[in-house]
């Protein structure tokens, strides 16, 4: 399992993992992904999910999936990781018909900055979300007010200067009661669901470490959520092929209907702690795929 220095030891479902492979006769660790001492091709397969400081260096982290992926099995494929390191990837899935989180895209190509220039779009009524398209675990993320529009555009300034193309969304009130559902695929089947409660405080400003504020807990998803969520891996899977891993964030809109807000086959937790046979189930998917 390829991780990132911060988090070597991933999170409390590794554990669940590692014993699961162990009970198939499968030795698993966990290898830092920017340790340059790592022999990648002395590993039958090495999942990528665990590198969780890609976002701040994406550029490095692509090159070393292209570059594992020429000495082992790499999952998900180096191809699927690009893809879905700029949630851009939303306007495919849009294309594709699947129903997803309306988004205005602010590109640093503008000098001065658009915001400046007065070019970005108009933001969405009421509260809005700003982000980096290249972003996790909340990072770099905040929610707005309508009147707290000057604070937004510093935001989008600051990012804009950094390179980084922005994405503006109107957040979904829903989920201050019901939160996010995150549906979990392994292997291309859906596997087990977490409720996910709200990250973002209004007035809180960005986030600056992963996971803040989270809430997790096991959830049973309606069939409307898992239509949604097949519809959005299955287009996925037809751009850019299989997937061995695949969260697919869901949120309510307006009239009850789920949207998707992510669908993350880059680096998703996976959160076995909350489904007892979940760690079992991916276990055997990468056996599998070990041969």
């Amino acid at each position: 399992m390829a991780v990132s220095t911060a988090f070597p030891d991933l999170r409390p479902d590794w554990p669940l993992l590692r014993d699961a492979l162990a009970a198939l006769g499968v030795a698993a660790s966990t290898q830092i992904w920017t340790d340059p001492g790592v022999r990648w091709e002395e590993f039958a397969l090495v999942v990528a999910n665990g590198a969780w400081d890609n976002i701040h260096r994406p550029d490095d982290f692509l090159v070393w999936a292209e570059r594992v992926a020429g000495l082992t099995r790499l999952v998900n494929a180096a191809a699927v990781l690009r893809w879905n390191m700029d949630k851009r990837y939303l306007s495919a899935l849009a294309a594709a018909g699947v129903p997803t989180v309306a988004t205005t895209w602010v590109s640093p190509t503008a000098t001065p900055s658009p915001s400046a220039r007065g070019t970005v779009p108009d933001f969405p009524p009421g509260e809005f979300v700003v982000k980096p398209t290249v972003s996790g675990g909340g990072f770099e993320t905040a929610r707005y007010r309508s009147e707290e529009a000057d604070a937004a555009l510093s935001h989008i300034d600051r990012l804009l200067a950094a390179g980084r193309t922005v994405m503006i969304q109107p957040y979904q009130a829903a989920v201050d009661t019901h939160g996010e559902t995150g549906l979990i695929f392994l292997g291309g089947q859906f596997s087990h669901a977490i409720a996910k409660g709200p990250l973002l405080r209004p007035g809180a400003g960005t986030h600056d470490h992963l996971w803040e504020h989270e809430e997790i807990g096991a959830a049973i998803p309606t069939a409307a959520q898992l239509a949604t969520a097949r519809s959005a891996l299955g287009a996925a899977e037809r751009l850019h092929g299989p997937t061995t891993y695949a969260r697919v964030d869901l949120v309510s809109g307006v009239d009850g209907s789920p949207a998707v807000l992510e669908l993350e086959l880059l680096d998703p937790a996976l959160y076995f702690e909350t489904e007892p046979a979940a760690a079992s189930r991916f276990a055997h998917v990468l056996r599998q795929l070990i041969g």
